[in-house]
């Protein structure tokens, strides 16, 4: 008989998959880690290990643009097998990772760019470096003119999505991109391998869902994603009368949720495509998943009680600036938590 499941059981089964029920003490350990963990120029990930961990540290782990082109951090030994996953497997599918619905033979040109990425990376390079040596080489349907750049060059998109395929790491301690090799790489994917690996990853992680999540979150078409479904390993669910899957050797946590945990903008939490059930209010929406701006989540009861901003002041102190939807507790000790994973001695908390 198929299970119906709820809103709030899926919140608490969700708060469970993404250990933000307890402290871990081993960040290879965190099952963030089954699909990478999202980073951004200020350090977010580090702030999503810190909602995690007794102690955040991001030691023996790779930064690459991998899941949707974004920078996530992944565990070094498992990029060989996301490169593979994550490759196309059809045009189709090429042009909807790039957004580039109008190109031909996309699938061929994209591994004509990583192949060319891995030899023209021989020294560690800035994002600027491989696009001038990339553009002379790029087949023409993936160079397009750029405003800022005033020049033409390869599709930033189509540029990402090659980054990975090519072995190519960031290093993180730059303040510009600036890729370098990963050794011991095997060359570009001839094919697809293990996607419907990491549907059950999806699934184990941000379930219960569907295709049109799986793919919005890789960044596919829920048309393209339906043809590659698993047929085995998988078990129908209803949430609040909604048709879903989740995978058949997995059981409904019962957590008890925080008090209260701030994400940042990028953390994993906040990444499940159904942003409906994790947030049904419109206002509180588009608050928290702007395009620009993005904020983080106040998680408060395994609810989503706010947003916050975060900034460094005076070079020594972490000051969050809190956004409430409802009366909120002290958020001064998870503050703190967040300003010692940034190294800083001091933290403070506003509201707005």
């Amino acid at each position: 008989m198929r299970v119906d499941l709820t809103r709030q059981q899926v919140l608490l089964h969700r708060i469970h998959q993404h250990e933000l029920d307890r402290r871990i003490s081993d960040a290879a350990e965190l099952a963030v880690f089954s699909l990478g963990v999202q980073d951004n120029t200020s350090g977010s990930a580090l702030l999503s290990l810190a909602a995690r961990l007794a102690e955040p540290k991001v030691d023996d782990f790779v930064v690459t643009w991998s899941v949707r082109g974004a920078p996530h951090l992944h565990r070094a030994g498992e990029l060989k097998a996301f490169s593979r996953a994550l490759w196309p497997w059809s045009d189709a599918d090429a042009r909807a990772r790039a957004a580039r619905p109008k190109v031909d033979d996309l699938l061929d040109a994209l591994r004509h760019i990583a192949t060319a990425m891995r030899s023209i990376v021989t020294k560690p390079m800035t994002k600027g470096e491989v696009s001038k040596a990339l553009t002379p080489l790029a087949p023409k349907q993936t160079i397009e003119p750029c405003r800022g750049c005033e020049t033409e060059h390869v599709s930033d998109p189509i540029f990402r999505l090659g980054a990975l395929p090519a072995g190519l790491r960031i290093i993180p301690e730059e303040k510009t991109v600036t890729f370098e090799r990963i050794h011991g790489w095997p060359g570009v994917p001839r094919k697809t391998a293990g996607f419907d690996e990491l549907v059950h990853r999806y699934l184990t992680l941000h379930g219960p869902a569907g295709p049109s999540e799986v793919a919005s979150y890789f960044g596919s078409s829920t048309r393209e994603v339906k043809k590659r479904w698993p047929k085995d390993g998988l078990t129908e669910v209803t949430v609040d009368g909604q048709k879903a899957w989740l995978p058949e050797d997995l059981e409904i946590a019962d957590a008890e949720p925080p008090a209260v945990r701030l994400l940042p903008p990028t953390d994993p939490y906040l990444q499940a495509r159904d942003r409906d059930l994790l947030l049904p209010d419109k206002a509180a929406q588009k608050d928290i998943f702007r395009i620009l701006g993005r904020r983080g989540a106040i998680l408060v009861d395994g609810e989503i009680a706010g947003s916050w901003q975060g900034r460094v002041v005076s070079g020594k102190r972490f000051e969050v600036t809190a956004t409430p939807y409802r009366p909120l507790p002290d958020l001064l000790p998870e503050t703190q938590l967040l300003a010692q994973a940034k190294g800083l001695d001091d933290a403070s908390v506003k509201s707005n």
